[in-house]
């Protein structure tokens, strides 16, 4: 049996007559040593004797025991620095937590600490435990002070519940505050910790550092990172959050944090540093650190590809392993719908994802959509790390359960499917699938990638591996096959293209690309992707029987050859006048040129006759939009861009599209799920530069600052759907509909887009009157998206959603959860924000308020006009025949009386007083009016609009 030896230092001194006071003992590991800090009191000619003993907790087994004294000749209140080295202990990690207890006697008392070795470091960019790379697979919003009862989610049950079902789902390191008893179950289960301060420095403020470095040294040693310090699951240390980066205070605090993080180090160097989480980009730290939140408040998931190049994520000089401490938001709440925060950037975020989706679709949508950029979030990282080596760790920031105040126990936390999304992404051995094909013909071929990335928890190579596949739809298999793949070492990565023919005979439908790496009959990873397949019963079969216009002058005669591609019959046109009364004219992709610019009036003369005009994208340098009936806004940002903060609240390229009208002819036989990606037609893949052509739309434009009289949108996007796709623009007795859609470069690749094409030729040929509004014959309920029917836009229209907090059961009245109600009408509990420190408060649609005029930061927050208290919006719709009275129904929500006025199609609104926390019926006479109405509201923002209800008031005769 081997034996370790057991080794005794004696370090003789005069027998002490008294002993020193030790207040608090504070391990510090590596793998091989402790230093261990005693802080004590001593009065003069006092003398310290230590005995240490280090055993394995697991068998007891004594790694070594250790002795020293200490002599003061003067009275002093200090810290001692005892070093015990070379020492051989097995290594705390993951898969191996082991642990050591750290007994100390004294000449009065026994002091007793855990800990445990390994040692976490960083080289070339890459984290290192006990020697060999480790990629990080975090998860940042964990318990404690997230609103579970306090007495359940500070114990050590349910903490280790908690932890063990995280690593359940293949996550090695969490952020958690200084709470020991959490900490303690880190330790034991093998979770990993990153933690600190975050906020500013503690006696710091917004223009300026702390002034007293040195207390401040003293606060962290003491207060904010010295509670983690004893504890080996530990491993990287925060000093700040998201502080100023540029300009003069960000120069403060950059020197500050500087300076801190190097005096620090010289106090425990075991851990890697970062200065200024998120916003810092590593110049104060160890690590280069960001926070993005890509796909939620702005850009796209995509915008992850711009990981690839190196130079973009590190500083000067330095060569620094990049993580993402804070990425992916989609905060969700209880029920799974986004949770809509008042007046921050939460409801903007939310349209943006799931749109004007009916509230009964909104949490699955919501929940799907989460996951969905969890997975491109974290999968991305890791497979782009054979482009950009530095690439070492997520931490998504988002919410993965559904219960939290109120729970009895972990199991009652409910995770949502994002949860086990994690599961998948950050298993050890990953296989992911590089598709950008998730729409595409029967008959076509499927071009994919399939990515290994090996970060096995036991540091082992993977050799002797299968990848099988296979396309299923249901519970029935269409096509598959079988890959050999080469040995692929520890760290390392590896891709396999596959290009699959896709049968002929598939009928349409949602199908599932799947994959499974196999070794010694044993799965060891798994993963899916989702394809939509176009079979042959796809297509619009129906003629449209008009000859379609085209003036085409671009490059190749794209849109031409497209329409003639789809069997439309077409006929090229260069001169307006030569144009049939009532036809159907297809401006072509990027063909505005000067033949066309020198017969605008013309244009506009065709189109107040009754002619209908489909134009398709135009460059915007180019085109000359004085022929619409409304000015627009071509908007130049793309998606792509990684530029913080975002340059402009909506981009010309997005994805998720927002049907707002799904019911419109142009939508035909679609739905909103077919707008959330496109097929890209440039085979690309991600070795190449630049970007998939995936967005369904690539050059939207701006119509809030349009009076709607004349305009119906029907598709949007962006940040608070201030961005439009499609819209139809009504001119005389014609109109324009005006395209933003990718269609001709996607013609014959995505089927989607081609049926809208179609569907929008239909549409424009049919000689069946075109309504500008929306055709309402009951009531609407404001805030029911359904019920609204693509009514309003909030930036067009002025009435934006109102949202109000569901306070947990049973605890209406504590404080922390007040109702409150602001100047401008938002409720809140307790404060703003929450969406992420109460995560057990949701936010839901109640209504809509008149608030313009008003306009969103960079950023995504609504920004109002503080000069008034009085907002306004409006609203069209078509009425029915036989409705003679309206009836609004608005709610005062304040203690003190508010005052609104309404109008019907401009005349003379008449002014209503609503009492402190009633509502008010008004029953408006509308019998006068025909066909179309537009309703005005102005007065207090506090106002909520619930109903409008149409209604026949019989007279009497």
């Amino acid at each position: 049996m081997k034996t370790k030896l057991l080794c005794r230092l004696y370090f003789l001194c005069p027998l002490a007559v008294s002993a020193a006071n030790v207040h608090k003992l504070t391990p510090i590991t590596t793998d091989k040593d402790v230093r261990v800090e005693i802080s004590l009191s001593a009065e003069a000619n006092e003398h310290l004797s230590l005995d240490a003993v280090i055993s394995n907790t697991r068998n007891g087994e004594v790694l070594c025991n250790r002795s020293k004294e200490f002599s003061f000749k003067n009275k002093v209140d200090t810290t001692i620095v005892w070093k015990i080295d070379g020492l051989n202990p097995e290594l705390w990690s993951p898969v191996t937590p082991v642990l050591y207890n750290l007994e100390i006697k004294t000449n009065t008392e026994v002091l007793r600490k855990r800990i445990g070795f390994r040692r976490f470091e960083m080289r070339d960019g890459v984290f290192y435990l006990n020697g060999k790379p480790i990629y990080l697979r975090g998860n940042a919003i964990n318990p404690p002070e997230r609103g579970i009862p306090e007495p359940l989610e500070r114990s050590k049950e349910f903490a280790r519940d908690y932890v063990r079902f995280m690593k359940s789902l293949n996550i090695n390191i969490i952020r958690i505050p200084d709470d020991q008893n959490w900490m303690d179950v880190c330790d034991e289960e093998g979770m990993m910790i990153f933690a600190g301060r975050y906020g500013r420095p503690k006696h710091g403020t917004k223009t300026a550092p702390p002034a007293d470095f040195d207390l401040s040294l003293k606060t962290y040693k003491e207060i904010d990172l010295g509670p983690f310090s004893p504890h080996p699951s530990v491993v990287i240390y925060i000093l700040a959050n998201e502080m100023p980066p540029e300009g003069e205070v960000g120069a403060r605090y950059r020197e500050f944090l500087t300076k801190m993080c190097g005096e620090l180090k010289k106090w425990d160097d075991t851990r890697l540093y970062i200065g200024n989480t998120g916003y810092g980009l590593g110049k104060s730290g160890d690590i280069y650190d960001v926070h993005r939140y890509w796909g939620w408040y702005y850009n796209t998931f995509l915008t992850y590809l711009n990981m690839r190049d190196k130079s973009m994520w590190q500083n000067p000089g330095r060569v620094q392993p990049i993580t993402f401490t804070e990425c992916v938001g989609n905060y969700t709440g209880i029920d799974g719908r986004f949770n809509l925060c008042s007046r921050t950037k939460q409801p903007g975020s939310q349209k943006c994802w799931t749109g004007h989706l009916p509230n009964e679709e909104q949490a699955e949508a919501a929940m799907s959509y989460q996951a969905f950029v969890l997975k491109n979030a974290t999968e991305l990282f890791r497979r782009l790390r054979c482009q950009n080596g530095n690439l070492a760790g997520t931490m998504p920031f988002t919410i993965i359960f559904h219960n939290w105040d109120g729970v009895k126990s972990f199991a009652e936390m409910k995770p949502k499917p994002v949860a086990w999304q994690y599961q998948t992404s950050y298993q050890p051995i990953l296989l992911s699938w590089e598709n950008w094909q998730s729409q595409i013909y029967a008959g076509n071929k499927l071009s994919v990638v399939a990515h290994v990335v090996n970060d096995d928890d036991y540091c082992n190579d993977l050799n002797g591996a299968r990848l099988q596949w296979r396309i299923e739809k249901g519970n029935e298999t269409f096509l598959s096959g079988d890959i050999e793949l080469p040995s692929v070492p520890y760290y390392g990565t590896y891709k396999s293209p596959l290009s699959i023919d896709i049968p002929r005979d598939l009928t349409s439908g949602d199908y599932v690309l799947k994959g499974e790496i196999w070794v010694d009959g044993r799965k060891i990873s798994h993963n899916e992707s989702e394809i939509f397949i176009a079979g042959q019963d796809w297509n619009n079969k129906d003629a449209i029987g008009k000859t379609i216009y085209v003036y085409d002058s671009s490059a190749g005669e794209q849109t031409r050859s497209c329409l003639q591609k789809l069997g439309y019959m077409v006929k090229p046109i260069h001169t307006v006048m030569d144009l049939p009364r009532n036809s159907i004219l297809v401006l072509g992709k990027d063909s505005w040129d000067n033949n066309i610019n020198s017969q605008v009036e013309q244009l506009r003369e065709y189109i107040k006759k009754g002619g209908r005009v489909v134009c398709l994208e135009q460059d915007p340098a180019r085109f000359n939009q004085s022929w619409l009936p409304i000015s627009v806004k071509f908007l130049e940002d793309s998606n792509n861009n990684p530029v913080y903060l975002s340059p402009s609240l909506a981009y010309k390229d997005g994805m998720n599209i927002n049907l707002e009208r799904p019911y419109h002819p142009v939508f035909k036989g679609l739905t909103p799920k077919r707008f959330k990606l496109w097929s890209d037609y440039t085979s690309y893949d991600e070795s190449q530069k630049g970007f998939p052509a995936i967005y369904p739309v690539d050059r939207g434009y701006d119509l809030h600052a349009a009076d709607l009289k004349n305009v119906a949108i029907l598709a949007n996007y962006s940040r608070a759907l201030s961005a439009t796709a499609l819209s139809e623009m009504f001119m005389g007795k014609g109109s324009v509909l005006l395209s933003g859609f990718d269609l001709i470069n996607h013609c014959g690749t995505d089927p989607v887009a081609d049926k809208l094409l179609s569907n929008v030729l239909h549409y424009m040929a049919t000689d069946k009157k075109h309504e500008p509004y929306v055709a309402v014959s009951d009531s609407i309920v404001w805030g029911d998206y359904a019920s609204e029917r693509g009514i309003v836009n909030a930036l067009c229209n002025g009435l934006m959603v109102n949202t109000v907090p569901i306070i947990p059961k049973g605890q209406e009245k504590d404080t922390k959860y007040k109702l409150k109600i602001d100047e401008y009408g938002y409720q809140y509990a307790g404060a703003y924000g929450g969406w992420n420190s109460k995560p057990g408060v949701q936010y839901v649609p109640y209504g809509r308020r008149p608030m313009a005029p008003f306009t969103f930061s960079r950023g995504g927050s609504p920004l109002i006009e503080k000069s008034s208290v009085t907002g306004e919006g409006y609203f069209y719709i078509t009425l029915p025949e036989k409705k003679n009275i309206m009836i609004t129904v608005l709610e005062n929500p304040v203690d003190e009386p508010i005052r609104i006025s309404l109008s019907v199609n401009n005349e003379a609104g008449k002014e209503y007083v609503i009492l402190p926390k009633q509502q008010l019926s008004i029953e408006t006479d509308i019998s006068h009016i025909k066909n179309a109405m537009k309703v005005s509201l102005k007065g207090d923002r506090r106002t909520i609009l619930l109903k409008t209800i149409l209604s026949m008031k019989q007279t009497r005769k």
